[in-house]
Formats: structure tokens, C-alpha cells, sequence
């Protein structure tokens, strides 16, 4: 009976182990999601930006990570990202998914490099519209807020991904109008509607009003047309563009690790 509970503990004890050891397995190497070589952060925004970006890591299984650097040190930045990223033990499983946004300060250039599923979440499409976004803080010097947006922007996409319909070139993302701009456009309907308003209050204190047309002001019958001819004075081109039609989706290739990477970069 002895042996028995113990064959069963044993067994209990066993299985616990292979669940935690897959957790895991499964779980990001590197839990540092900040590297600030290039020193443009301060220990509070890195602070901050290392409980942002974990809990969206930890949230959709998919690594996110920043690296700010001095060079990309002879490589091109895509090179250096994607080095870095798999070097540093990033990303969730078997395929390490993950993005990262490298900038590199000395080439004033910025890739963002993903891997995995996160190739399926930030497609060609959504990784331009992270840049337009993100690009002008980093151009500005705004570097805690590009970081904090970037941040803010992976949760939003990696959200959309896992309802079955990522940002893509059919289903794209509007930024959400901020409350400023909302107040200037409430602002600007006001003053048009009171000079709507305004406009017919003059309009009734008129009593004399202009005529339409030329015919009101001849007399019956002083006006005779001797001659009449039909002269070509102009035209009018209308000219529509044609819109290229947009395939959508991920353009991927093989990373130095063997996996399958995407990206997009530009500079700032």
C-alpha cells in the first residue's frame, strides 16, 4: 500500500514538473525588454517602458522589445535587429515570436524587425502605419513617447490579431482622434453653423434683390438678334486615377537563425 502512494506521488510529482518545464519552454529568454546602450532614457522611463512592454509580452505570448544603440557596427540595421533579437534569447516558442524596433542613433535609422506569429500580426501594411506614427517623436527627439506609442500600438495590433482580423490593407487602423483635435472640430461647427444662421438674418432684411439674368432689365421688344453663331471658348478634362490593386498580408525571408523574419525600416 506504501509503495503504491508512493508510485502515485511520484507520478503527481512528475507530471507537475513537465507542465512547469513547458511553461517554461514556452515562456521569452530574455525578460529585459529595454537595451539603452545609446543612453537617451532616463532610469524611469526605462522603468516604465520595461512594465509596458513586458505585460503586452506576457498578455499575447509574442516578445516585445526596444533597442536603442550608439551604431548598428558595420551591419545594416535589419542585420543588426534581427542578430540581436535571436542572440539576446528573445521571443515565445518554437519560432521565437516577437518584434523588436531597433534605432541606431549614429545612422539616425530604425528597423522593426518581427518573427514568428508576429509576422502574421504586424503586417507590411500595419508595420507602415506603426512608422508613420511612431517616426515623428523619434525625428523630434521624443524618444520615451515613440517607445511608449510603439508599445501601446503592439498591444492594439496583437489584440486585433487574436479577434481573426489583423490590420491589413482590408481592415485598416485609424488612429483615435485625440481630444484636442475633437475640441476644434466641435469649435469649427459652431462657427460655421452661427454664420449659417447669421447669413439668413441678413438675407431677410434685404428688400431689393439682384435679378438672375440679363433678359430682366430689356424692354419687350427693343432687342432684336440679327446674326447668331456658336464659338468654342474652352474645355474641361476630368482625369481619375487608377488605384493599384493591394495584395496585403507579410513579405517574409529566412533570419541568419534560420526562422522566419520580417521588417520594415526607414530613418529618422
Amino acid at each position: 500500500m506504501h509503495k503504491r502512494w508512493s508510485a502515485l506521488a511520484l507520478a503527481m510529482f512528475l507530471t507537475v514538473l513537465l507542465v512547469l518545464g513547458s511553461s517554461l519552454a514556452a515562456a521569452a529568454e530574455n525578460q529585459q525588454k529595454i537595451l539603452d546602450t545609446a543612453d537617451i532614457l532616463s532610469e524611469e522611463e526605462e522603468s516604465r517602458l520595461q512594465e509596458q512592454l513586458a505585460d503586452t509580452a506576457g498578455t499575447y505570448q509574442c516578445d516585445v522589445a526596444v533597442a536603442a544603440v550608439g551604431s548598428c557596427e558595420g551591419k545594416t540595421p535589419r542585420q543588426f535587429a534581427e542578430d540581436y533579437y535571436l542572440e539576446s534569447g528573445y521571443g515565445f516558442g518554437t519560432e521565437s515570436d516577437g518584434i523588436l524596433l531597433l534605432v541606431s542613433m549614429e545612422e539616425r535609422q530604425f528597423y522593426y524587425a518581427t518573427f514568428g506569429k508576429a509576422t502574421e500580426i504586424f503586417t507590411d501594411y500595419g508595420l507602415e502605419r506603426i512608422d508613420e506614427m511612431v517616426t515623428p517623436y523619434l525625428s523630434d527627439g521624443e524618444y520615451y513617447e515613440a517607445f511608449s506609442l510603439f508599445g501601446r500600438l503592439t498591444e492594439e495590433f496583437a489584440k486585433e490579431w487574436e479577434s481573426g482580423r489583423p490590420f491589413d490593407t482590408d481592415h485598416r487602423y485609424e488612429e483615435e482622434m485625440s481630444t484636442g483635435m475633437r475640441l476644434l472640430i466641435s469649435f469649427a461647427a459652431g462657427v460655421v453653423a452661427a454664420g449659417l444662421i447669421l447669413a439668413g438674418l441678413f438675407a431677410q432684411l434685404k428688400s431689393v434683390r439682384a435679378k438672375g439674368g440679363a433678359q430682366e432689365y430689356v424692354r419687350e421688344g427693343s432687342f432684336r438678334v440679327t446674326r447668331q453663331k456658336d464659338v468654342f471658348l474652352y474645355r474641361t478634362v476630368s482625369r481619375i486615377k487608377k488605384e493599384k490593386p493591394q495584395s496585403g498580408g507579410s513579405t517574409t525571408h529566412e533570419s541568419s537563425g534560420g526562422g522566419r523574419a520580417g521588417g520594415h525600416g526607414g530613418s529618422f
